[in-house]
């Protein structure tokens, strides 16, 4: 069948809903790495200065305890303090102004230490921490506290490590609802593809199935529906005009030629008449012959016939077009050569065995007729892993490239071939019974001459899709 390559997308179809998709599933995972961001910053900030003012409050209450009168009592409470914290966390310390300890940790602390933050390894703690350590200078004594970083920092990296597993699972998760929605509207797109392939192909009668929701997708189709139904009203139209001009004009011709037989039995032998008058039967012959033509095509695109369809081998059809046509090309001094390569069930189709011999028998009547004389025709038969393949090839003039598919329209002629006999019908009904059968016909260069393959669905093939 023919390409139409006027209603096929691009493979590489640009699909809106994947595009808008993605952009989706880009904005949901920007938002949760910023807020994430945003998240991780006030909370690492939060616990932070509930460090330190841990360690400022500490202090204070020993400051506090330095205005009692009796300076055990500070003494005992940061030894009381002292012992009860890990020194890994908490920081207690008391000292005179010349730095010796009086109370509390052991603690390695420069003399002129400021309040600050302090690696551990400054103060003789753990050197993977860090402490915020407060300095509190009385006049008779040194207060020291502090606080460690390590629970606000291993809070803050619990809270990135969680904002970081919800961002990625929240990427997959928008990943995968954008691409079913993306698998749904594209599905949709080619089932609107897919029904326009069809019509060009012929089938007119081929209509998008509409869906929920009824969104721009299903607006869309019903125009396009409806846009179908006003085509196929008007190719209807003009099909049946066709048929009924071509069944009403049967008649009177058919009539004529009867007339004219009547007269010819009238007219002496060597009347001049009688000659004339089997020219004009002729004629009329002809017309009739086109007539039946296309009411035949158009009752094969109807799909009337397809109820007959049966398993049908390429070789017996062969067999008989041989029996039929290797007189006839002799006559026309040209030979004609039947081939078959393969015989087994690769070259079983299923279909109405008078409509394929009369496909094929229009094929070689065709390279008869315009070959020219001494011609070599060749009928071959062979099959492929999804296909059996009966051709017809001639060395005569050829079709250009161009016409190629020109001549498979009804009543289109060659210039050089306008002057020869025939109606511009032989290849339209051929390519009519081919899309019956769902059959591939091709026209190709034959260096020199022309090539016409079609190619059949395998028989199991062709019945798996009846069927379906």
């Amino acid at each position: 069948m023919l390409d139409t390559p006027f209603v096929r997308l691009p493979e590489s179809f640009p699909s809106s809903h994947l595009r808008l998709a993605m952009l989706v599933v880009g904005i949901v995972s920007l938002t949760y790495l910023c807020v994430g961001w945003f998240a991780y910053h006030a909370v690492g900030t939060n616990l932070t200065q509930r460090t330190q003012a841990a360690a400022r409050l500490s202090n204070l209450e020993l400051e506090e305890l330095s205005r009692s009168p009796d300076v055990r009592t500070l003494l005992e409470e940061a030894n009381s303090r002292g012992a009860q914290a890990d020194p890994d966390d908490t920081i207690i310390w008391v000292g005179d102004p010349s730095g010796v300890r009086l109370a509390g940790q052991e603690l390695r602390l420069p003399g002129s230490a400021q309040t600050g933050d302090y690696d551990g390894a400054d103060i003789g703690r753990d050197p993977e921490d860090r402490y915020h350590v407060v300095v509190n200078r009385l006049p008779n004594l040194i207060l020291v506290t502090g606080q460690s970083y390590e629970e606000s920092e291993s809070i803050s990296s619990f809270v990135l490590v969680a904002f970081l597993i919800a961002t990625l699972v929240a990427a997959v998760l928008a990943s995968i609802l954008a691409w079913m929605l993306a698998q749904r509207g594209h599905k949709r797109i080619d089932a609107i593809e897919r029904t326009l392939r069809a019509v060009a192909a012929g089938d007119l009668d081929s209509r998008i199935t509409l869906t929920k929701p009824n969104d721009d997708l299903s607006q869309l189709s019903v125009k396009i529906n409806s846009a179908l139904d006003q085509l196929s009203n008007t190719v209807a139209g003009i099909r049946q005009v066709s048929v009924d001009i071509a069944h009403d004009l049967r008649t009177p011709i058919n009539r004529l030629g009867i007339r004219l037989e009547r007269l010819q039995s009238e007219l002496q032998p060597d009347s001049r008449l009688k000659e004339q008058a089997e020219e004009i039967r002729d004629e009329a012959r002809q017309l009739t012959q086109t007539f039946d033509a296309l009411l035949r095509i158009s009752q094969i695109e109807a799909g009337a016939r397809r109820a007959r369809f049966q398993a049908l081998a390429l070789p017996e059809i062969s067999a008989r077009l041989k029996e039929a046509y290797e007189v006839v090309a002799e006559e026309a001094g040209q030979s004609i050569r039947f081939t078959v390569r393969h015989s087994n069930n690769l070259t079983l189709v299923l279909g109405d065995m008078d409509l394929l011999i009369q496909l094929f028998a229009n094929l070689i009547e065709n390279a008869i007729c315009h070959a020219g004389r001494g011609a070599q025709i060749t009928v071959e038969i062979h099959a492929t892993e999804n296909k059996a393949v009966m051709s017809v090839a001639d060395n005569g003039p050829g079709i250009p490239e161009a016409e190629r598919e020109k001549v498979l329209g009804r009543f289109y002629r060659l210039e050089k071939s306008r002057t020869s006999k025939g109606n511009g019908l032989g290849l339209a009904l051929a390519h009519a019974i081919a899309k019956l059968h769902n059959a591939d016909l091709q026209l190709s260069d034959c260096n020199p001459g022309l090539k016409v393959s079609v190619a059949f669905a395998h028989f199991q093939d062709a019945s798996k899709e009846g069927d379906a």
